[in-house]
């Protein structure tokens, strides 16, 4: 796993998306398997997907906090596509689906245009002066 370059301070919003990415990835599985407990209403395929999203959240936010160059480019993309698993969640999620379709929604927009800037750019190793962008 290749992290930040050497001496690259971590900025505080890179902090705070690793964080989000966690608990989010815990909340999608804590949401999901109440689904497929049955004790939440929800199709069961939107419960896999969402347990699919949670991992990826749970790996998102290990690769947030260390600088991992592959989290840059997977969270815009795994961020963008999460959005229209939002937009699903609130039109047939149920009870648990509604609120993380609206917090899915949120990070999906937020998410990836910060790590559009230049400082979390240059935390990810993908500077103006990186050859890889």
């Amino acid at each position: 796993m290749v992290s930040a370059q050497p001496g690259t301070k971590r900025p505080i919003g890179a902090t705070v998306i690793a964080v989000v990415a966690a608990v989010g990835g815990l909340l999608s599985l804590f949401g999901s398997a109440s689904v497929l407990a049955g004790t939440a209403t929800g199709p069961f395929a939107i419960a896999i997907i969402v347990v699919i999203f949670g991992i990826l959240g749970l790996a998102l936010g290990a690769g947030f906090y260390t600088g991992a160059r592959w989290a840059w480019m997977a969270g815009i993309i795994i961020y963008i596509i999460s959005i229209g698993l939002g937009i699903a969640e609130i039109l047939y999620g149920g009870s648990v689906g509604f609120v993380g379709g609206i917090i899915r929604i949120i990070a999906g927009i937020i998410i990836p245009a910060y790590l559009t800037r230049q400082k979390p750019k240059s935390f990810f190793g993908k500077s103006r002066s990186s050859p890889s962008m």
